[in-house]
């Protein structure tokens, strides 16, 4: 039985997976056909329409994964939703025709076409298009959304509605202008690398503007909270006066949907690759997934730098091939990675004899020493010196002195200040108390490796998983978390994420697994919120214990409790 299905249709506003341009794209699932025949059938359907709505120049790609196909359509960056309506009405003519509903696929087409023909003419905006093209061929910095057009960054800034733009000849040019940008992506600390690097950037006098799964920062300031990893909130911060330096944290989800937020930036890090959010936008592998963070590499500029983890096995593969000016890191001096970009006069940064060192063709230089750096707790966590490495990686690339790069380390707490939810220690009557975020294998494994690392005479640890997670993947996740041998878990339930799951459903999984570890029913709990289970731990805390809160959610209202013991 054949089965065709719209999974999701977006515009693409960015640099993405599958290409550079502007345009349209649908996911959509396929079984009981070949894949290929469907692409086939949509691209005679879309040149038909790309023809009648004398669309003919613009490009068509698609990408075959494994239970469906990507679709995707350039555009004029002013008709993006007509290209979406497009490209919905290819899909409904190639199901019509492979589905068998209509032998008339010509009169649905001519219907079609009318309707796009009207959206099309409501939605142009030639001034627009003019004034980008114009921007794009000085490479001036220029962004927009449904509203607003806007010219340079930061001081600079100008902005427009889109109903009221000036003429080409009205426009001084010259004024606007650039200020440094950093894109930083990864599966891992690409939150705390964002704000380490802040902090490195505030050492050097400069205004930083941030942007995160979390808020959106400008200086010392926090102007709106949210997840603001996507195109939205690069475009609020660049258009902050403010800003005299930008650091975009770019998380896969905005990638699939839209694209990278702006074509150019002076700097990429990528963090890490880890298996996490497989399933979506017909991102199924971790080769894939891979692909996809490394789209950030695309905007990096001639003179730019990317900034790699040499001790990441994906980054390693699918990194050394990029034709990009590169930095390497790694816990270790001897990372054949590092060793080969040096013997190529490459820049590289690594750990030896306890300090941490930065090094090119014209020599070696120690930044900081490990242990003066309060994230990684004397060293014992280990993420966090990859996180610190990947920082002198940005921060070197932008300019900042070792100076400024060593103070700002130094400076930055691993708290609920500096660094909400990530890696966070707090004392209570006598035991220790680390919140974390992490949600997956790759980052459960890292936090536990650094609790493992420190003292305790009973361990506690609260746990719990977004109902989007598959069973497979919240398994794995609570494996990892077993290895840090808790006396006592706690199982929390998120009922704003059971995305569909049973209530109750995600905790006994776990409590399957810790049973398997070792755990009997008395030292299995379930809480019906994490700031309930966190409250339990907290009040039955002794001296010389350690509890693990990994806090996906009310994490405010559990640092106001913990706050309340200190």
């Amino acid at each position: 039985m054949i089965k065709l299905e719209l999974d999701d249709s977006r515009r693409l506003t960015g640099k993405g997976l599958l290409w550079d341009l502007p345009g349209a794209i649908i996911d959509v699932f396929v079984h009981g056909i070949d894949k290929t025949k469907v692409v086939d059938c949509w691209q005679k359907h879309v040149d038909k329409l790309l023809a009648a709505v004398n669309w003919s120049h613009e490009k068509t790609i698609h990408r075959i994964f494994e239970d469906g196909v990507s679709l995707a359509l350039s555009a004029p960056f002013d008709a993006l939703y007509a290209a979406t309506e497009i490209n919905e009405a290819a899909w409904t003519l190639t199901c019509e025709e492979l589905l068998g509903h209509s032998n008339d696929t010509e009169h649905l087409c001519n219907v079609l076409v009318n309707s796009l023909i009207q959206l099309i003419d409501d939605e142009v905006n030639p001034p627009l298009l003019e004034l980008i093209n114009k921007a794009e061929s000085l490479k001036m910095p220029w962004l927009v959304d449904d509203d607003e057009f806007s010219l340079g960054f930061g001081k600079t800034v100008e902005v427009w509605p889109v109903d009221k733009l000036p003429k080409i000849a009205d426009v001084q040019w010259d004024k606007y202008q650039a200020v440094p940008v950093a894109m930083i992506t990864g599966t891992n600390g690409k939150s705390t690398s964002v704000r380490l690097t802040s902090s490195i950037i505030k050492e050097a006098g400069k205004t930083c503007g941030v942007t995160s799964t979390d808020f959106i920062r400008v200086g010392d300031t926090i102007i709106d909270k949210g997840d603001y990893s996507g195109p939205g909130g690069a475009r609020t911060l660049l258009r902050n006066k403010e800003v005299e330096v930008a650091l975009l944290e770019v998380a896969r989800g905005g990638i699939l949907r839209r694209g990278l937020p702006i074509p150019r930036v002076d700097v990429a890090m990528v963090t890490n690759v880890a298996e996490d959010h497989l399933g979506q936008y017909g991102i199924n592998t971790l080769r894939a997934l891979t692909a996809t963070k490394f789209v950030v590499a695309k905007a990096v500029t001639e003179a730019g730098t990317l900034v790699l983890n040499a001790d990441d096995g994906e980054s390693v593969v699918y990194g050394c091939d990029i034709d990009k000016t590169k930095c390497w890191f790694s816990c270790s001096q001897n990372n054949p990675v590092l060793v080969e970009h040096l013997s190529k006069g490459g820049a590289v940064c690594y750990v030896r004899d306890g300090q941490m060192v930065y090094q090119d063709k014209s020599g070696s230089t120690d930044i900081v020493a490990v242990n003066d750096v309060p994230m990684t707790f004397n060293g014992a966590a280990v993420h966090n010196i990859q996180n610190a490495l990947g920082a002198i990686g940005v921060g070197k690339s932008l300019g900042i002195s070792d100076k400024d790069i060593a103070a700002g380390l130094g400076d930055f707490r691993s708290d609920a200040a500096d660094n909400p939810g990530r890696g966070n220690v707090f004392k209570i009557k006598g035991a220790t108390v680390v919140m974390d975020f992490a949600h997956n294998e790759h980052s459960m494994s890292a936090i536990v490796a650094t609790t493992n690392n420190m003292p305790s005479k009973r361990k506690w640890m609260m746990l719990s998983a977004g109902g989007d997670r598959s069973d497979e993947d919240i398994s794995v996740m609570t494996e990892a978390a077993m290895v840090m041998k808790p006396d006592q878990l706690m199982s929390a339930e998120l009922h704003a994420y059971l995305r569909g799951r049973a209530v109750g459903s995600i905790p006994t999984l776990m409590a399957n697994i810790a049973k398997k570890h070792g755990l009997t029913d008395d030292a299995i709990h379930t809480k019906d919120s994490p700031f309930e289970a966190a409250k339990f731990i907290i009040d039955n805390l002794q001296e010389g214990d350690l509890a693990l809160l990994l806090v996906l959610s009310e994490r405010e209202e559990i640092v106001e409790l913990i706050e309340q013991h200190l």
